[in-house]
């Protein structure tokens, strides 16, 4: 791409451009403004001729919008199709937990990462319905923020933060027969617990908590072992996997269709760290490119030339 600021941009050209690009795509000059940085408005005087302020400067944006959309497309062309789900022995052990959950129980999963929970959570929203997923992060401390980020999760945003809110959520809840999953729940407080626990008790939704090791050692052991006591008493399945099995990386190395050993052994040693599956797919990824540009066959020297490009500490060969 090239620096926007050493080159001089046809004011022109970029507006044609613009508009063509709005007409072929269908898009609004509201969906358009996040993109590019500007205001939708302002888009649209500028586009049609009409802005009185600098052109010059949303010229330069529209070119970087541009160059940007250039090299994604480049790269949409060079880079491997990454496999769709497929199953795991470590999927198919979480997707029953998750079927078990939404029989209105409640189940634990903790895994490391790349252990595939957040995928074949999203694979099992797809299969079933009134299953909703909430990720949690540490900026949702309260237990108003919980609520409402429930109800995101259900595609609810008419609620207000008021004293209502409670009363609200148990009611979409109530007769759903439907599954909350709570991803990233290493995130939850004491007092959100508390409410997730309300919510099972009241309304019998399935909750399935999905989050690292983190959550059962905090549940478990630990000065505020008794504070979890009573949600943790109402968990019916639960499951732990720290790493991926053999049998999840044999099943990712057949979904990319690797044959060769030595890849499937280096892959394994990769699978088996912290990281898991998302590791070796991140280095599938850019060493099937890597083996593209050369025009080869993927082959143990492109695995290993990318694992030292996407680690610090890559693993010797």
């Amino acid at each position: 791409m090239i620096n926007a600021t050493n080159v001089e941009i046809d004011i022109d050209d970029q507006r044609q451009w613009l508009m063509d690009h709005k007409v072929t795509n269908g898009l609004s000059w509201s969906q358009l403004e996040k993109p590019i940085g500007t205001n939708g408005k302002t888009l649209g005087l500028f586009g049609n001729g009409n802005y009185a302020g600098n052109n010059g400067g949303i010229a330069e944006k529209v070119f970087r919008y541009r160059q940007s959309l250039s090299a994604q497309a480049q790269l949409k062309v060079e880079a491997p199709e990454i496999p769709p789900y497929f199953e795991t022995k470590t999927s198919a052990q979480i997707l029953h937990l998750l079927t078990w959950a939404h029989r209105g129980r409640m189940t634990l999963f903790a895994g490391g990462p790349g252990t595939s929970k957040t995928m074949t959570a999203q694979e099992y929203r797809a299969q079933a319905s009134n299953v909703w997923i909430l990720t949690m992060n540490p900026l949702i401390r309260t237990v108003p923020g919980l609520a409402m980020a429930a109800l995101y999760a259900m595609d609810d945003r008419s609620a207000k933060l008021n004293n209502m809110l409670s009363t609200y959520v148990l009611g979409k809840f109530e007769n759903s027969q439907g599954l909350l999953i709570i991803d990233e729940a290493q995130h939850l407080s004491v007092e959100q617990i508390e409410l997730i626990r309300s919510w099972h008790d009241k309304t019998s939704v399935g909750i399935a908590l999905l989050g690292n090791e983190q959550v059962v050692a905090r549940m478990e052991g630990g000065s505020r072992k008794a504070e979890f006591a009573q949600l943790y008493s109402r968990v019916s399945l639960r499951l732990i996997r720290p790493v991926p099995l053999k049998e999840d990386i044999e099943a990712l190395a057949d979904a990319w269709q690797i044959h060769d050993q030595s890849v499937f052994d280096y892959l394994m040693r990769i699978g088996r760290k912290p990281g898991g599956m998302r590791s070796c797919t991140f280095t599938l990824e850019l060493a099937k490119m890597l083996a593209d540009s050369q025009k080869q066959e993927l082959c143990l020297d492109h695995i290993t030339a990318a694992n030292t490009q996407l680690t610090t500490r890559p693993i010797a060969g």
